[in-house]
């Protein structure tokens, strides 16, 4: 199946703004910031696309 840049059933537009608000809160005083908050995002994006 081709791969469509969709989500996993069940996975509601909230449910992706809680996550990317909790990665940048989670972030904010890292000193390696914004590497971390790409490192989260790509296991939260991996985690939520339908395979």
């Amino acid at each position: 199946m081709p791969d469509t840049g969709g989500v996993r059933p069940g996975i509601a537009i909230t449910h992706l703004l809680k996550l990317v608000s909790a990665i940048s809160l989670a972030t904010e005083q890292e000193p390696d910031g914004p590497a971390e908050t790409d490192r989260l995002l790509a296991i939260a994006i991996d985690g939520v696309r339908a395979h």
